[in-house]
């Protein structure tokens, strides 16, 4: 049995049963093998870039006794997608790259559900997801190797009126609190060390403290 990683544990828990899944930067493929695996009637295409990735994923997955079964395929993001595909899964990107990747909406016809986990820039994703058709049906935070990933499933629907930074977090667990308590402590160092000259800078910082103190004043423990 496949062992996952933290932060794919929950990628793969906002999976829905009955998925046509595109992999986009599949890596090793263990999400995939895992997906395969634990779903009921799922169907993946596992793609990256990258000649290499790909090599070592279909090693993995020959590996894992599903040789045939996930699909594997080099190519560029989501360009062309096949009709019967309804699911996209980015994981272990940048914010800004995968807002790029989900931004050629022109391709996005016959997609219902995305499931996405940046490692930064979660505001912008955000507003991407809400700018492509797309609204947050749950998300939450997972650190893993002192780095935090947000894990956001979404579904099409008008996004409903969010602060972008925060999205629909709740300041009522800990690797919320953890994560935001970390920001506000980075911040603070920042503008410490941040020169006079830089008056927007400074200003974005000090705004973004003060919604980070309002925010986790909301805690639940």
């Amino acid at each position: 049995m496949i062992k996952l990683s933290k932060r794919l544990q929950l990628v793969a828990s906002f999976v829905p049963d009955n998925s046509y899944l595109i992999d986009v930067g599949c890596d090793h493929a263990f999400l995939d093998i895992y997906l395969y695996n634990n779903l009921k009637n799922i169907k993946i295409l596992a793609t990256d870039i990258n000649e290499n990735p790909l090599k070592i994923a279909e090693e993995n997955i020959n590996k894992y006794g599903l040789k045939g079964k996930i699909k594997l395929k080099q190519q560029d993001g989501i360009i062309n997608l096949d009709k019967e595909i309804d699911t996209i899964v980015i994981a272990g990107m940048g914010g800004i790259l995968i807002s790029d990747i989900l931004s050629q909406k022109e391709y996005l016809e016959n997609i219902k559900t995305i499931i996405v986990s940046p490692n930064n820039d979660f505001e912008i994703v955000r507003k991407t997801l809400s700018k492509i058709g797309f609204m947050i049906q749950k998300e939450a935070l997972i650190t893993e190797k002192k780095i935090t990933y947000l894990v956001i499933r979404a579904k099409r629907g008008k996004q409903k009126r969010i602060n972008y930074f925060f999205g629909t977090l709740k300041a009522n667990n800990l690797e919320v609190i953890y994560y935001y308590t970390k920001l506000l402590q980075i911040n603070t160092k920042i503008l410490k060390k941040l020169p006079k000259k830089y008056i927007f800078k400074k200003w974005k910082l000090k705004n973004q403290n003060r919604r980070i103190k309002n925010f986790l004043k909301k805690c639940e423990f």
